[in-house]
């Protein structure tokens, strides 16, 4: 079936942060082609779920929805159906020939075509490209918090991970462009800036590195709070833990993914620095900012992990106290080097393996959970709860908290007093607003109070 040229558009997004950034530029390349968004996707003639090749769950989870939005509406007919980003990357063409509900495979360099390519024939549309979606503006939805990315791809072939090869080689954004969106950000009221890059510690740009650029940005974002991610630690140096610790409004947070606590493990794994070496940088950042807020990433199970390894991922869990983890079982992805690793580790024990990880981390995240309760801590307000009657906040070190009632407007800083922690969600009682300068010491001042 020839797909029917269309002006309305869903879009459903899976993954990390990137996709969330990149989902933005995707409403801001179709809205400027005169297509408007639609908030269901029974009213929508085009349907667009941007999609993770990182793990396979994630993969058949995006591939069954679309398969799902995709099917016939009866008079109607089937909307037109895209699969966006790095699973269309990864498999192209034969999406197409998998699952004839899908119309067209789009990669991550290839969504300034969509316009063009949802009105045409069924295609795959991949390969990478060199841009950094200049000129786009994005369409923003996460309103008080944004995303900026300041460099696409990766180098470093992690023997696990598929990401390099379905977002393809590194390359950095030039500073004066992430300055410029930065300060537009700022001053249309944002309260938070994160910075975004597969790697963002190797970001280099026209002699500047992600210090100086993290320094600048700094400056840039006025009274918003500043973050960045990933980390990978190999490449944290002692100028950006430096930079962190002096620039007021850069929150004391750090994602760190260690995947493993075992040096043979981390070998094949091919991360590039040993346990040891993790634990200084763990030092090194506690020594210049007593009480930042650590989060981790740990992969069990991986091919030729012991129980031995595995009890060494679980020790440096409980030696580091990471504020929260995300914890994942791992999952072959085809092409990568672990792929084809001897000693595969049967599925069910990797699930054993990570319930076992989850066990120590969900105590330590509700010991230190506990812990901030009675704290004052400022809060940034992002919107209404889940519930009728409740408002949503983030605080310095991006714990979500919880209020009971309306204390103040998307987008405002108070502070609030924590009364009770269910593990990464708290319960605060509203006190006062802040003003730009408390917010700025908040960063500092209370950063050991987050933790």
């Amino acid at each position: 079936m020839e797909a029917v040229p269309a002006r309305s558009y869903w879009m459903e997004v899976y993954g990390c942060q990137m996709n969330v950034s990149d989902s933005e530029n995707i409403s801001g390349i179709l809205e400027a082609a005169g297509w408007s968004r639609v908030e269901d996707p029974d009213e929508a003639d085009a349907i667009l779920v941007v999609t993770c090749a990182v793990r396979e769950h994630a993969e058949i989870r995006a591939l069954g929805r679309i398969t799902q939005l995709g099917a016939s509406r009866g008079g109607r007919g089937r909307p037109v159906t895209a699969v966006c980003g790095c699973v269309a990357e990864e498999h192209g063409s034969a999406l197409l020939e998998r699952f004839p509900v899908i119309d067209h495979a789009v990669g991550p360099d290839r969504y300034l075509d969509l316009p063009e390519i949802l009105e045409g024939g069924r295609s795959a549309s991949i390969g990478h490209g060199d841009h950094h979606y200049e000129g786009v503006v994005p369409v923003r939805r996460t309103f008080p918090r944004s995303f900026v990315t300041i460099m696409r791809g990766c180098d470093n072939f992690c023997s696990y991970c598929i990401v390099p090869y379905v977002r393809g080689r590194e390359r950095s954004r030039p500073a004066g462009e992430v300055l410029a969106e930065v300060a537009s950000l700022a001053s249309s009221g944002y309260g938070e800036i994160t910075l975004l890059g597969q790697n963002v510690n190797s970001y280099s740009s026209g002699g500047t590195g992600f210090p100086e650029l993290l320094g600048r940005v700094s400056g840039a974002a006025g009274g918003a709070w500043v973050r960045f991610v990933t980390s990978h630690p190999r490449d944290l140096t002692r100028g950006l833990v430096e930079t962190m610790a002096s620039c007021r409004n850069v929150c004391r947070m750090l994602h760190l993914p260690v995947q493993s606590g075992s040096d043979s493990v981390l070998a094949a794994m091919n991360r590039g620095y040993t346990r040891g070496a993790y634990l200084a940088k763990v030092r090194m950042l506690r020594e210049a900012m007593p009480g930042i807020v650590l989060s981790t990433d740990m992969i069990a199970g991986f091919p030729g992990e012991t129980e031995g390894d595995l009890e060494e991922s679980a020790a440096l869990l409980e030696e580091v106290g990471f504020d929260y983890a995300f914890l994942f079982r791992y999952s072959e992805r085809k092409g990568t080097a672990a792929a084809a690793m001897d000693g595969p580790v049967p599925v069910r024990t990797r699930l054993e393996r990570l319930h076992r990880l989850q066990d120590i981390q969900g105590a330590v995240t509700r010991r230190l959970s506990a812990g901030l309760a009675g704290r004052l801590v400022p809060v940034l307000v992002t919107g209404p709860g889940s519930r009728p009657g409740q408002t949503l906040g983030r605080t310095a070190g991006n714990r979500a908290v919880v209020f009971e009632g309306t204390p103040a407007p998307a987008g405002r800083f108070v502070l609030a007093e924590i009364e009770s922690g269910d593990g990464w969600t708290h319960f605060a009682r509203f006190e006062r607003e802040l003003g730009v300068s408390e917010r700025f010491e908040a960063c500092e001042a209370w950063a050991g109070a987050d933790r």
